[in-house]
């Protein structure tokens, strides 16, 4: 997901001014690693016991005193993530103390946890907007999928309860194996409820299954992905306003606008956002396992000049960089470590990704 979608352009004017000026607008709390689901994809969720072996989870005024140096150095946009935020048992707290600070404040959740009573809270305290991923369109997909029995009607009542409060959701799907014949469904589950919806179709590889080929991952095969994602992208769009983006798309292409050649990352990541999570360790984003620096050994101010400072040094493979398709692959740092191993790797999987992606576009 993009990291400036849904952004007004003031914000995303902001966030270009603060990337330029190495500014930390934008970052996101992982509170902790635990999930009452369990998703064969997933690479962050751990087990009680998993946690406990690597670590302890951060308390309240932990995550408060980050959030008061946060503050002076000038972030704005932060997201409260995990595991399942809601099973922190200080959430409330930690959220409205991060709020008070006049930071605008976003929640990813898979929405099970939601009842009466939390939704009253977040309609008095309203976030910018929930984030709540659908894993599919029935019991069975959340069953195979999420391990979780009636997570699709919990899900959806918790959805519906934040409506119901007037807090702004967002739907998000990803795309797997287990529930890749209920895509259409999902995207119309959002048009109804008059909710947008955002399909992500490139799923990393799962830390339990990195080492494993395509056919035996949670994940659909490359060219499978790029059919959902182009379809999904269509039924989003409409018509008019996606036959726009493909010819732009080709056009830039074709014109090589991508700027090849550029090696070094080309997204946000350590140049104005940051992630933070559950054992205090700074990193560019949530997928990148390094650079990483302890904030609450280091203090903020420090630990995110070192992450600038260690982003600059990373690079992309040159066969990347000076890929005529750069501008449609989505290919970047995290992946390309994550598929290979190598920030420098070239990721056969978006590889294939993308040259069908070009090949429906230029359908």
């Amino acid at each position: 997901m993009e990291l400036t979608e849904g952004m007004t352009t003031i914000e995303q004017a902001l966030m270009s001014q603060a990337s330029m000026n190495r500014t930390p607008i934008n970052g996101s709390l992982e509170l902790l690693p635990l999930c009452n689901m369990n998703c064969d994809m997933c690479y962050v969720r751990l087990s009680r016991e998993e946690m406990e072996r690597q670590g302890r989870m951060r308390t309240g005024d932990e995550w408060i005193e980050i959030g008061r140096q946060m503050q002076k150095a000038g972030v704005l946009f932060l997201l409260l993530t995990g595991g399942e935020p809601f099973l922190h048992p200080e959430f409330r707290r930690i959220y409205l103390e991060l709020r008070n600070m006049g930071m605008i404040l976003t929640i990813n959740t898979n929405g099970t946890m939601i009842n009466e009573e939390l939704a009253r809270f977040l309609g008095e305290n309203k976030p910018r907007r929930a984030n709540i991923t659908l894993y599919g369109a029935s019991e069975k997909a959340y069953e195979e999928l999420c391990h979780f029995p009636e997570g699709f009607e919990r899900t959806m009542n918790g959805i519906r309860l934040l409506r119901s409060y007037n807090v702004d959701v967002k739907i998000g799907g990803s795309l797997t194996k287990a529930n890749q014949n209920e895509i259409e469904s999902i995207i119309e589950i959002g048009e109804k409820l008059d909710i947008p919806v955002r399909i992500d179709t490139y799923m990393m590889p799962a830390t339990r299954e990195r080492s494993m080929p395509y056919n035996l991952q949670s994940r659909v095969s490359p060219e499978k992905a790029a059919d959902i994602r182009i379809q999904s992208l269509r039924r989003e769009m409409g018509e008019e306003l996606f036959a726009q983006y493909s010819q732009k798309t080709l056009e830039d292409i074709k014109s090589d606008k991508q700027q090849a050649g550029r090696r070094g990352m080309s997204c946000y990541a350590g140049k104005c956002s940051f992630t933070i999570n559950w054992q205090g360790e700074m990193r560019p984003c949530v997928i990148m396992t390094e650079p990483r620096v302890s904030v609450f050994d280091a203090g903020f101010d420090a630990a995110w000049k070192y992450i600038v400072e260690e982003t600059d040094k990373i690079l992309l493979s040159e066969q990347c960089s000076t890929c005529r398709m750069r501008s449609l692959c989505r290919t970047c740092a995290a992946s390309a470590l994550l598929e290979t191993g190598n920030y420098e790797g070239t990721p056969e999987y978006m590889c294939r990704y993308t040259q069908k992606s070009l090949y429906l576009l230029q359908k």
